[in-house]
């Protein structure tokens, strides 16, 4: 089954409420909704960073991550990186290093990317991106 691998700018969007997000996200299954564990630690990280804030928005990121699906990043995603990263590198087109193991991580399990960062993951060749938040 193909789903929606989010990109953290869209966990973001989220808790800002960004509307055509939010919008999106209301009409999708939970079940067809993944994140990265890379992405779950960039959430996590920026609520370390910032106390103050994770104070307020805490409970809204635990209980959307308790309803979606965390994807490990593990050994095919890995091999997969190698390749797109080295590919890419040939290129003169590298990209930021979580990113493309985010990337990885969607071609891996067959999903959309999520993400409002385009110009970035449109590098990857067979990536699939979509863009939900308001133009």
């Amino acid at each position: 089954m193909m789903g929606y691998l989010l990109d953290t700018c869209v966990i973001s969007d989220f808790v800002k409420g960004e509307k055509n997000t939010l919008k999106r996200l209301k009409s999708t299954s939970p079940v067809e909704i993944f994140i990265s564990s890379l992405t779950m630690m960039e959430v996590k990280y920026g609520l370390a960073i910032n106390p103050q804030r994770a104070v307020k928005i805490q409970l809204v990121i635990e209980t959307f991550l308790s309803s979606i699906t965390i994807l490990p990043f593990g050994v095919s995603e890995a091999e997969l990186i190698a390749k797109i990263r080295s590919m890419l590198k040939a290129a003169g087109t590298p990209i930021a290093a979580y990113d493309v193991l985010i990337a990885a991580t969607a071609l891996t399990h067959n999903h959309i990317i999520v993400t409002s960062n385009l110009k970035e993951f449109q590098r990857v060749p067979s990536l699939q991106i979509e863009n939900w938040r308001s133009s």
